[in-house]
């Protein structure tokens, strides 16, 4: 009998131990439910967690403006800049520098640009400076830097700064009637540019408080530095400018590139 008893005692022992351990590998599944697949990521490999941002290429809170997606220059698509990473359009590459480009067709672009509510006059102290490098520079040109302005009905930026069709940087200035259909224009023109040259750009506004713009850039030993004032025919716009970079092509034949090393902006 005795020995009975201790058989029944050791097999009760066992089976609950076992239905011990059952529940704990139960509760372990559910604490720990099978993750979700994030289906915008899976086709993407060189996705970067924490985006295209770093320390060295910061777009802080700007915006990435692109006609890549509709391939409608009409239709643009905008997203967080630091937040897109892993696109044909938009890439940061694992030595941290970033590429943007845009589709051929004139008029197609990927630009960052300051957001709604980001506006100021030209007397607020605002500084964006990047170094880069392009290629793929159209026949016709592409637009590499902007002053903007989003008052009423404005449809062309104050200022543009830009490689034309024979390479040389020139920078746009819009004199008269920007709500019209057309304006005239001031251009000057800066150095040559030899395509995959490291260029450093600065766009400076507000500058100790002055209503003015500088726009300057260095390309290993040369340099060039213009300073700008707006026409009377901004003044009714004189609180809504704001800063833009990228590519913003005007050919047909080559989708424009640009590849930042660095990428900084006060505003």
């Amino acid at each position: 009998m005795y020995t009975i008893a201790k058989l029944l005692l050791f097999s009760l022992f066992f089976i609950s131990c076992s239905s011990e351990k059952a529940n704990t590998d139960e509760d372990d599944i559910l604490i720990e439910p099978e993750a979700e697949i994030d289906d915008s990521e899976t086709n993407n490999a060189t996705k970067t967690p924490s985006g295209t941002c770093s320390t060295t290429v910061n777009f802080e809170d700007l915006v990435v403006e692109t006609s890549w997606i509709s391939q409608d220059t009409g239709n643009r698509d905008t997203f967080d800049a630091c937040s897109v990473d892993g696109e044909n359009w938009m890439d940061r590459y694992n030595t941290n520098i970033v590429m943007l480009t845009c589709l051929s067709g004139d008029s197609h672009r990927t630009e960052l640009k300051e957001n709604i509510g980001d506006e100021a006059a030209l007397n607020h102290y605002k500084k964006m400076t990047f170094t880069a490098k392009f290629t793929g520079i159209p026949e016709n040109g592409v637009t590499i830097a902007q002053i903007h302005n989003r008052g009423t009905d404005v449809k062309r930026p104050w200022i543009r700064l830009y490689f034309d069709h024979d390479k040389f940087i020139k920078i746009k200035e819009t004199e008269t009637n920007p709500t019209g259909s057309s304006s005239d224009y001031t251009t000057y023109t800066g150095p040559e540019y030899t395509e995959n040259q490291e260029i450093t750009i600065t766009v400076i506004t507000g500058e100790n408080g002055e209503k003015k713009a500088e726009m300057s850039l260095q390309m290993g030993e040369i340099s060039w530095t213009q300073a700008l004032s707006p026409s009377e025919a901004w003044s009714t716009k004189s609180d809504t400018y704001y800063l833009k970079a990228g590519v913003y092509t005007e050919g047909n034949d080559t989708s424009p590139k640009v590849e930042y090393s660095a990428f900084s902006i006060n505003h």
